[in-house]
C-alpha cells in the first residue's frame, strides 16, 4: 500500500542518527553523530508489552498519513496519528506495524495510554520529522540508565561519565543560595520539595543558585548535568538551624516572684540575677511560662534571660525590675496651731498638700525623705490631703484632720451659792468646779454656753474656781476665784 508523501530510505546516513525511547520515563532522545540533540516527552503502550522493545529503524516517513482503520483522512484534526508518521521496522526494507507519530489528544503525552505506537506532541514531531533520516536506528527500552549510557553501544565518542558534585557549602535557614563545586559548565539543579532551581556552573565549576530561605531540617537535593546529558548522583544536604530563638519577656515588677517568658518550643531558658542563676527550664510550647525567682526583687534590679535552642543558637534579653510599689507615707499631726506640715516618705518623690482648693508643694529638708511645707493656721477638723508620687508614677494619698489644740476661754462665774454654781463657757464643754484645789463637781454647758452645776452644801466664804474642757480635751485656764455667798434668810411678815 502506498502512503501519501512517503520518503524513501537513506541507508548511507542512518548510522549517524539514533532515537532512544525509554518507556520507564516516557521520554525520547534524538542523537546525531554521538551528540544528544534534544529530548522529548512521549506516550507509550498502556501495558508494558504493547510497545515492543528492541532495536528498530525508521522505515518510512509520511506526512498526513490517513487513519485507515476508521477512514479518517490525513491532516484531519480527528486523525489519531496527527500530521506526521515515522514507521518502524526491524529491517530497513521489512514492514512493521508500529510507528512514531503525532496525536489528536495532546493531554495523553507523557502517559502509558497508546495501543503500542509512540505518540508525540504535534509541534515536537513536526520538528523531529524534518531532522530524522529514513534508516535512522531506534532503540526502545525500559531502563534506569541515562540516555548517554543507553547510546554508548551505538557511538564510540559518546560521553557517559556523569559529573561529580565535589562540594556543597553549608546551607542554613538564613541562606538565600546553594553553592558548591562541580564539573565546569555543568547545569546544577537544586530540588526542594516539588520546586527546582537551576544555574550553570562557571568555568571553574563553581555554582551559586539563588533559593528562598528554608526552614531548618529541610532536605535539599543537588544534581549536576553535563553538556552530554549525563546526570550526577544526587547530593543531599539538610538545612541547618542558625536562627536564634525568638524570646519575649513580660515586664517584671517589684511585687512578683516570677518572670514570664515566651520562646521557641524545646528551647532551654535560664535566668540570672547578680550571682544567682536559675536551673535550665525547657519551653514545652510556644506560649508563655513562668520561671520562679528566689524572692521579690527591688525596683531597678537587672534580670538577664537566655534562651538556647537545640542547635546551640541563643538569644539574650535583659529587663529591669519596675517600681510598682506605692511610697509609704507618714504625716506628722497637724493642729489648728500648726504653721507647717511635715511628711515622711521615700526620697526623690513629689509631695503635694491640698487644703480646700489650694495646693502646696512640699520640699525635701533632708536626703532621707522628709518634706515640709508652710501653711496658714487651719480650723480644727479641716481635711488636709497629702499626695505623694514617686518617679515610677506610683501614688499614695493620705488625708489628715486638723487637730483641735486650742483651749477654751476661762469660764465666767455669774453666781455661786452653797448648792449651785452658774456661769458661761464654751458651748458643749465640760465644766469642773474646784474648791481647795479639789474637783468637787462637774457639769455641761448648754448649746449657747450657759451652765448650772449643783454642788454639795458649801460653807459661805468658800473660794471656788472653774475650768472648761472642750471635746478635744483641751482645758481652759481657771476662772477668777469666786466666794460662796452666805445663804439669805427668809423674812416672814
Amino acid at each position: 500500500m502506498a502512503f501519501p508523501q512517503a520518503q524513501p530510505a537513506s541507508a548511507a546516513s542512518s548510522k549517524q542518527q539514533l532515537i532512544i525511547i525509554n518507556k520507564k520515563i516516557n521520554k525520547l532522545a534524538f542523537y546525531e553523530n554521538g551528540k544528544l540533540i534534544k529530548t522529548y516527552s512521549v506516550a507509550t503502550g498502556r501495558t508494558p508489552k504493547l510497545t515492543p522493545e528492541g532495536t528498530f529503524y525508521i522505515r518510512k516517513k509520511v506526512k498526513n498519513r490517513p487513519w485507515y482503520k476508521e477512514g479518517i483522512p490525513g491532516g484531519s484534526p480527528r486523525n489519531p496519528l496527527g500530521k506526521r508518521w515515522m514507521e518502524l521496522s526491524k529491517q530497513e526494507n521489512g514492514g512493521y506495524p508500529y510507528g512514531i507519530h503525532g496525536n489528536n489528544n495532546e493531554s495523553s503525552i507523557g502517559k502509558h495510554v497508546s495501543g503500542g505506537c509512540v505518540r508525540m506532541h504535534n509541534w515536537d514531531i513536526e520538528k523531529l520529522f524534518d531532522k530524522v533520516l529514513v534508516g535512522a536506528k531506534v532503540k526502545i527500552t525500559t531502563s534506569s540508565q541515562t540516555f548517554n549510557q543507553l547510546a554508548k553501544p551505538f557511538f564510540k565518542n559518546i560521553n557517559v561519565k556523569a559529573p561529580v558534585i565535589s562540594k556543597v557549602n553549608t546551607v542554613s535557614d538564613k541562606s538565600t543560595n546553594v553553592s558548591g563545586k562541580t564539573e565546569a559548565k555543568a547545569t546544577v539543579t537544586v530540588t526542594i520539595g516539588s520546586k527546582k532551581y537551576s544555574r550553570t556552573a562557571d568555568t571553574m565549576g563553581n555554582f551559586n543558585i539563588p533559593v528562598p530561605k528554608q526552614k531548618a531540617g529541610t532536605k535539599i537535593s543537588i544534581t549536576a548535568k553535563d553538556k552530554a546529558g549525563n546526570v550526577s548522583k544526587a547530593k543531599s544536604v539538610v538545612v541547618l538551624d542558625k536562627t536564634a530563638p525568638a524570646l519575649t519577656v513580660k515586664s517584671v515588677s517589684d511585687k512578683v516572684k516570677t518572670v514570664s517568658v515566651k520562646t521557641e518550643a524545646k528551647a532551654n531558658v535560664t535566668i540570672t540575677i547578680g550571682k544567682w542563676k536559675s536551673k535550665e527550664i525547657q519551653a514545652k510550647s510556644t506560649g508563655y511560662f513562668n520561671v520562679a525567682l528566689p524572692n521579690k526583687q527591688k525596683a531597678g534590679t537587672k534580670i538577664t534571660i537566655v534562651s538556647r535552642d537545640k542547635a546551640g543558637n541563643k538569644t539574650t534579653k535583659s529587663v529591669t525590675v519596675l517600681d510598682k510599689t506605692a511610697p509609704v507615707v507618714a504625716v506628722d499631726p497637724v493642729s489648728d496651731q500648726s504653721a507647717d506640715i511635715t511628711v515622711k516618705t521615700e526620697a526623690g518623690v513629689s509631695v503635694t498638700v491640698t487644703i480646700g482648693s489650694k495646693n502646696y508643694t512640699a520640699k525635701a529638708v533632708d536626703s532621707k525623705g522628709t518634706y515640709k511645707v508652710a501653711i496658714s493656721q487651719q480650723k480644727a477638723e479641716t481635711n488636709i490631703k497629702v499626695t505623694v508620687k514617686d518617679k515610677a508614677g506610683n501614688t499614695t494619698i493620705k488625708t489628715v484632720k486638723v487637730v483641735d489644740k486650742t483651749a477654751p476661754d476661762a469660764p465666767e462665774v455669774t453666781s455661786a451659792t452653797s448648792t449651785l454654781v452658774t456661769g458661761t463657757a464654751e458651748a458643749g464643754s465640760t465644766i469642773t468646779i474646784y474648791a481647795n484645789n479639789k474637783a468637787i463637781a462637774t457639769g455641761k454647758t448648754n448649746p449657747v454656753g450657759n451652765f448650772t452645776v449643783e454642788v454639795k452644801s458649801l460653807e459661805a466664804g468658800t473660794v471656788i474656781t472653774v475650768t472648761a474642757t472642750d471635746k478635744a480635751g483641751n482645758v481652759s485656764k481657771y476662772s477668777e476665784a469666786k466666794t460662796i455667798e452666805p445663804a439669805t434668810e427668809e423674812v416672814t411678815n
